[in-house]
């Protein structure tokens, strides 16, 4: 859109106001009217069930591409038919945090526990022969509450198991991501009863069929402590016997190796209210995808996990971060969405000349 028609006003009524953010307004309150729209994250509304109906979902069976990059491809369709397209033995990642077997539905679907366990069984069955013998899964997975009840679902550690014990996907590392922003729910049991804290923290599990898949933490460093930099800065530590009977060699952790090898806790704030992203598909009248997730995470798997040129998959492309991340960090990448108007928003990521 212009700016000239971004910021044009209209005068009603003696009262000047600007015309598209009026529209917009006049938009917004009919869809809530309707029962289209619900609040989310301050300032920002989702989709109701409704709403999401809608959407543009696409058809079983058919798989389109959307847009295109020099490193990538964006397709809506199913996860299951777009997986199928994939050469075998092509992909170093797969990437993706699919939605949770919640209680109350989402706008973008879900399964109760059971249905979710095999669902997920079969589409990791799908990606096994487009794997890399290197190649590596990520997920990210977040709790699930039981119905009724403070105590948690078991869904992650059943999971885990039928990937072993079916695919032979082991589990390679745990990883945690902790969202300090995150909202006390559910609110019955942390802010009503007050009888459980707000959970902060959603799991990454780090799983390869191979006993040696690539990864590379030098990639991944993060800058020295300042007690760190005063050891290296005077050459290292003193000789010294530990209490526990260890003994530390003069000039022990004395090598610059460039950086800190990170812990398996990835801190990162899901904030974003107001990024270029939200304002491009506010401006193109499109929908917020409702679950997106910072660009740190998959970044630092992307780093970690993958070479300059290999492959990422994207199964669950939502607002195309996981594309944009690879995108950026000179990776190739597919990524599927069921829903058109999630992608043609998550397009917005990518330059007019990058996306054709």
């Amino acid at each position: 859109m212009p700016d000239s028609e971004r910021t044009a006003r209209i005068t009603i009524s003696g009262q000047t106001y600007n015309a598209f953010e009026r529209e917009v307004r006049w938009a917004q309150q009919r869809a809530k009217l309707h029962g289209l729209l619900r609040p989310a994250d301050a300032g920002l509304w989702a989709l109701t069930d409704k709403g999401q109906s809608a959407l543009t979902k696409a058809t079983p069976g058919i798989v389109v591409t959307i847009f295109m990059t020099d490193k990538g491809v964006a397709l809506w369709g199913h996860c299951e038919d777009a997986v199928g397209l994939l050469d075998d033995n092509s992909l170093s990642l797969v990437f993706s945090s699919p939605p949770y077997p919640l209680l109350r539905k989402k706008e973008y679907g879900n399964l109760d526990e059971r249905e979710y366990l095999d669902w997920m069984l079969r589409l990791a069955e799908q990606w096994m022969p487009k794997l890399a013998k290197d190649a590596s899964v990520a997920l990210n997975l977040g709790d699930a509450w039981r119905r009724g009840e403070p105590t948690l679902s078991l869904y992650q550690e059943r999971l885990l198991i039928k990937f072993e014990d079916e695919l032979g996907l082991k589990l390679c590392q745990r990883f945690a991501w902790q969202n300090p922003a995150r909202l006390p729910n559910p609110a019955e049991w942390v802010t009503v009863r007050r009888i459980r804290v707000k959970p902060s923290l959603e799991n990454v599990f780090w799983l390869s069929a191979s006993d040696n898949p690539y990864a590379d933490n030098r990639q991944i460093l993060v800058p020295y402590s300042d007690s760190m930099k005063a050891v290296l800065k005077r050459g290292g530590q003193e000789a010294a016997t530990r209490p526990a009977g260890y003994k530390m060699a003069e000039g022990a952790f004395g090598s610059d190796n460039g950086g800190a090898i990170p812990g398996n806790l990835i801190v990162a704030a899901n904030t974003e209210s107001n990024s270029d992203y939200i304002r491009s598909v506010k401006a193109a009248g499109l929908p917020v995808h409702p679950a997106r997730f910072p660009a740190a995470l998959p970044e630092m798997f992307i780093k970690f996990l993958t070479r300059p040129k290999d492959l990422v998959f994207e199964p669950f492309g939502g607002s195309l971060t996981t594309a944009a991340v690879a995108e950026a960090l000179d990776r190739r990448w597919v990524a599927s969405e069921c829903m058109l108007e999630y992608i043609l928003g998550g397009q917005l990521r990518f330059s007019k000349r990058m996306a054709a």
